[in-house]
């Protein structure tokens, strides 16, 4: 205990919350019934982005301060729908780990694990795909693309993806998951899975998931302003990483691509490049974007990307310089991990004992 506390100390030197990290030895509390309970989860398939930060990750931040029962995971398991390296799922879990410790994930508000490490999972996924039918992912608008993506990858695990999804939902009975506008459909087919298993069994065990929208903005690639920024699509100079270096991220906001039409208007359809970088200037600022676009208005499209790369250095070399701090001892993550999966595990496995009451299985 005494060398984790010398160590936090350390870390205590480069975090802007530094209760995020200050507790970590500390075990997470267990949710209770009867509340509110948020459930969400990200991929670890390559290096943590702004888009991710912006989109999701910021929003952990807050509701984890402000709500007692969360619980984030670290889907790793979800990343073998596509050819990866076992090596670089163990990397990139870690950096994922140590990203959102770096933000202000505080394990002492919430509970932090991955999800291979509570096999229940898995379980649960298969008895729900047992439940569900396969016209409903028919029926569903825009699931039909994980039937799709399965040929193209030549991949069972994808034509079955939502099952695993909603199983990550409600293994821990969830109320609410947080959710942009466009991921409605998820919500969905949790819901009408769920329903399938209360019907077919006469039971009530699972009760609607509610969404939490988020108001995050679409943060789109500085690269093609058409698509959403990501770490698996075109070139990757249009995705700006939470550990890309100053000069790094300067290089990617000069080279954004925007257009030859003058001074800075706002027409988000003819001038998506422009009205992107208006976009992310107002959420990193935190301000309205009608509060922006009249600052920059008829300014020259120079000022904007030099101004914005000054906020995003100043937004996450911070965050850069603590996780590359504390991926120098993996030992101290996979510590934070198992407390994690300790406590997930315990819930996991209650609730998955409840759904083996109700089928005979024990």
């Amino acid at each position: 205990l005494n060398e984790y506390k010398s160590y936090l100390r350390l870390m205590q030197r480069f975090v802007s919350h530094p209760r995020s990290l200050a507790t970590v030895v500390k075990v997470a509390p267990t949710l209770t019934t009867g509340t509110l309970s948020i459930v969400s989860a990200i991929q670890p398939s390559g290096e943590p982005h702004l888009g991710n930060y912006l989109g999701a990750l910021r929003n952990w931040v807050h509701l984890s301060r402000k709500h007692d029962n969360c619980i984030f995971g670290i889907a790793d398991n979800h990343v073998f729908t596509t050819k990866v390296s076992p090596s670089d799922v163990r990397k990139h879990s870690l950096v994922q780990t140590a990203v959102l410790l770096a933000i202000g994930i505080d394990p002492e508000r919430c509970i932090l694990y991955k999800h291979s490490s509570v096999l229940e999972h898995s379980a649960l996924a298969w008895l729900l795909s047992t439940s569900a039918t396969s016209g409903l992912m028919t029926r569903l608008k825009s699931l039909p693309q994980y039937r799709e993506k399965s040929v193209i990858h030549d991949n069972l695990g994808l034509l079955t993806y939502p099952v695993l999804m909603s199983a990550d939902i409600l293994l821990y009975k969830a109320t609410h998951v947080p959710v942009g506008d466009d991921q409605d459909i998820h919500i969905e087919f949790c819901n009408q899975v769920a329903q399938y298993f209360n019907t077919k069994y006469r039971t009530k065990v699972f009760s609607p998931v509610s969404k939490l929208i988020t108001s995050s903005p679409r943060v789109k690639s500085l690269s093609d302003p058409t698509v959403k920024m990501s770490k698996s699509y075109g070139k990757a100079i249009g995705c700006i990483g939470l550990r890309d270096s100053d000069d790094l991220i300067r290089k990617k906001v000069r080279k954004a691509v925007t257009d030859s039409m003058g001074p800075i208007s706002v027409d988000m359809e003819n001038r998506p490049g422009i009205y992107n970088l208006l976009l992310i200037t107002s959420a990193i600022r935190e301000e309205p974007i009608e509060i922006i676009t009249e600052e920059y208005i008829g300014r020259n499209v120079t000022e904007l990307k030099a101004d914005l790369a000054d906020l995003l250095i100043g937004k996450i070399s911070n965050i850069r310089e603590t996780a590359n701090e504390m991926l120098r001892d993996e030992i101290f993550l996979g510590n934070i991990l198992d407390v994690g999966r300790d406590k997930a595990r315990e819930i996991a496995s209650n609730n998955l004992m409840e759904l083996y009451a109700i089928l005979g299985l024990r």
